[in-house]
């Protein structure tokens, strides 16, 4: 009969190598289970604290709520908090003023001022507008805008995953050559060149470059504004700028050489008008002065007349009640005022029985000394 023996691990373990062996593996493990226990016991912390904690600064952003995606609520101040993502997710708005740009400038310019290339306007590559009496002129407009209802934004216009960021960029898969961009910006910037080709296409090029520039801007400003409500989009359209506007390179020494011109005239005009408010002023100084005179001398001449009119009904009454003694006295009077002057009176009486009288008159008399200044001072 042959017996076997079976030895067990512990009976070849002699030097307890397998024992060491086993301690470290479950220690390992023991480790690396509490290393995970950690790890999920601070990702349950932040989830139910900060995962779904945020903050939204007040007149800068708003902070949209979705739940599985759908809209929950809209959150423009304060600090809030949800579920986490995937429950949860925020979109961040900004409501802050912002800014677009579109140009219709032309490559044309050269980077050295005062001098430009003699090349044509290459269409596709330079960028103008043509006004309604068919000129062109190059510009530069600014949109500036805020988001007054971050819903309607957000849930109306194709914005991109995270509004803040750009708009969406397409590319050909085939050849890889950018299609184009899509997004709110891309829309707005076609709306705003949309009214600066409409509105450039209703006016001169007068009124676009000095006449109406004002009114210009504010058709543009008209035109944006009515697209943007149309659109419903949640954006109101804060203000309009021009900052350049301009004719062709090759045009522009005659247009200057018009608007100095013009300004010329305007300066004429003004000290034309000028001179004319002066004689004016002048004129009804003088007429002020002169109707004073007349008034005055009015006044004076009504007094004398006044004054005579008071002596003569006087006179009159007198004669009225004593005619002979009034004329005689009236006679007296006319004859001492004629003869006051004269220096030598002779009178001659008449005689009653018609004889002749002898009448003898000094000639040459001596004239009357008049005293000297010099004896007058001893």
């Amino acid at each position: 009969m042959t017996t076997h023996s079976h030895n067990t691990p512990e009976q070849h373990d002699h030097y307890g190598q397998f024992d060491s062996g086993l301690k470290s593996l479950v220690k390992s493990l023991q480790i690396s289970f509490i290393f995970l226990v950690l790890i999920i016991v601070g990702m349950l912390v932040y989830f139910f604290s900060f995962g779904g904690y945020f903050t939204v600064k007040k007149n800068q952003e708003a902070v949209i709520v979705l739940r599985f995606g759908k809209y929950v609520n809209t959150y423009v101040e304060g600090w809030h908090w949800f579920f986490p993502y995937p429950v949860n997710s925020f979109v961040r708005i900004k409501t802050n003023q912002q800014s677009i740009s579109v140009d219709f400038t032309s490559m044309k310019t050269s980077a050295i001022p005062g001098v430009t290339s003699s090349r044509t306007l290459v269409p596709g590559q330079d960028k103008y507008l043509l006004t309604g009496d068919a000129n062109i002129v190059h510009s530069r407009w600014v949109l500036n805008y805020r988001i007054v209802n971050p819903k309607t934004y957000y849930l109306n216009f194709f914005c991109p995953p995270v509004p803040t960021e750009s708009d969406q960029v397409f590319i050909d898969k085939k050849d890889g050559y950018v299609l184009g961009t899509r997004g709110p910006r891309t829309m707005l910037r076609s709306m705003l060149r949309d009214a600066a080709i409409q509105a450039t296409a209703r006016m001169e090029v007068d009124d676009v470059l000095t006449h109406k520039q004002t009114e210009y801007k504010q058709l543009v400003t008209s035109m944006i504004t009515g697209m943007v409500e149309k659109q419903k989009c949640g954006i109101q359209v804060v203000s309009v700028e021009l900052p350049m506007i301009e004719p062709p390179a090759s045009t522009k020494a005659a247009f200057r050489e018009v608007t100095n011109a013009s300004n010329t005239k305007s300066q004429l005009i003004d000290k034309a008008r000028e001179y004319q408010v002066r004689e004016e002023n002048n004129v009804l100084a003088r007429k002020a002065e002169i109707l004073a005179t007349a008034r005055a001398y009015e006044k004076e001449v009504v007094s004398e007349v006044s004054a005579e009119a008071i002596y003569f009904l006087s006179i009159l009454k007198a004669y009225e009640d004593n005619p002979d003694t009034v004329l005689m006295v009236l006679y007296n009077n006319t004859i001492s005022e004629v003869i006051g002057g004269v220096d030598q009176k002779y009178i001659l009486s008449s005689r009653k029985d018609g004889g002749k009288q002898e009448v003898r008159i000094k000639l040459n008399p001596e004239p009357v000394s008049k005293p000297n200044k010099s004896n007058e001072g001893q």
